[in-house]
């Protein structure tokens, strides 16, 4: 965290002007928003060593059975493949093999992979955290060779179902032995009570006229200003992609709650062409503390669905399924959500520590190839 030093006349004078204005700028802590994303992409951090063992962090879906976590980092799927492609079928390229083979289920051997199977592997749910084993991985081969191939790491709570539950969007993390804490695993995440309705308003509307701000900067003159298209009451929280929005508090490492608004609503250009608007913005609760976390993209309409970015001005984005996770060590929590490409179809699943904007983890889920 980067801190300011602010001068001697701004801490005792903070209600003139110019102080004031520097401290709604700084959210009031010294603390500055991070620099807002355009999109994210497939990211990964995770390795393979020479033991079978794996480190890094994944992006995934806990079900009533198992948790999957998965990852579109071809390195690591080409070690994962590597290692454990039979001795007899070793000929050809890599990707050749997976394609041809569609989904390979490796069942992990208790003697030759025992250190895998013994690592240290916690999952991060919306409930807390949860001690969880390998069990099984299945690599997904593409008919475009890396691009679209996929590797899922299938675990399950070692506690049988006595901690959080493991449902829905979860983050998963494989230590490294030198890295692993007990007191890392702490089970149950502390509870954010939902805000009222009048803090839900307010951050709806402080994210409305943000979206709509930033909107009328980007669009040409001709298209100036841009209208609201009545469509009934905003849905909240819910599985609809348009004129909806997804709203959730998340905790600071420092116990300070923030509120994580994903805003997805059509407007009308003054010519008018009917667009979508969409933005992913964290507040705090007074509205003094403003952070972009994806830059606003503005989407075409074709046969009645988002279909491309209007005349190529932002990336053709938007933003769903927007959840708040158990992070690991600090006490912090991660934003779990679905970044859809309208142009291509394609869905990466993404974790993001909303602190500095950073990508954890992402995989492409859906996708031309």
């Amino acid at each position: 965290m980067r801190h300011r030093t602010w001068p001697a006349s701004c801490l005792l004078l903070l209600a003139l002007p110019g102080c004031a204005a520097l401290g709604g700028a700084l959210g009031g802590w010294g603390e500055r928003p991070p620099a807002p994303l355009d999109q994210a992409t497939v990211a990964s951090d995770a390795r393979l060593d020479s033991n079978g063992v794996l480190a890094g962090s994944f992006v995934g879906e806990g079900t009533s059975r198992a948790v999957h976590l998965v990852t579109s980092d071809t390195t690591l799927i080409a070690a994962l493949a590597r290692r454990y492609r039979p001795a007899s079928d070793r000929r050809g390229d890599i990707w050749q093999w997976l394609a041809g083979r569609g989904t390979v289920s490796v069942a992990l051997d208790p003697r030759a992979d025992s250190a895998a199977a013994a690592q240290h592997v916690l999952v991060g749910s919306p409930e807390g955290h949860t001690r969880v084993q390998l069990a099984s991985i299945l690599l997904r081969g593409s008919r475009c060779g890396a691009r679209g191939a996929q590797a899922e790491l299938v675990v399950v709570d070692v506690g049988r179902g006595r901690g959080p539950s493991l449902r829905g969007p979860v983050v998963g993390a494989f230590f490294a032995p030198e890295d692993y804490r007990v007191g890392l695993n702490r089970e149950y995440r502390d509870p954010i009570p939902s805000p009222s309705p009048a803090l839900r308003d307010s951050l709806l509307g402080w994210t409305r006229a943000a979206l709509d701000s930033m909107l009328d900067r980007l669009v040409p003159a001709r298209e100036r200003p841009l209208s609201n298209e009545p469509a009934g009451a905003l849905a909240l929280n819910s599985l609809q992609d348009e004129d909806a929005a997804d709203l959730l508090p998340y905790r600071m490492e420092d116990g300070r709650v923030r509120y994580a608004v994903s805003l997805r609503e059509r407007r009308r250009t003054a010519q008018g062409t009917e667009v979508l608007g969409a933005i992913v913005m964290a507040w705090d609760s007074s509205g003094a503390w403003r952070q972009v976390v994806f830059r606003p993209t503005l989407l075409d309409y074709r046969r009645g669905r988002p279909s491309r970015a209007h005349a190529g001005l932002t990336p053709p984005l938007f933003w769903r399924r927007l959840e708040t996770i158990s992070g690991f060590a600090f006490g912090r929590d991660y934003l779990w959500m679905e970044q859809v490409n309208v142009a291509d179809q394609s869905v990466l699943w993404v974790i993001l520590e909303p602190r500095s904007n950073t990508v954890v983890a992402a995989a492409e889920m859906e996708g031309p190839c």
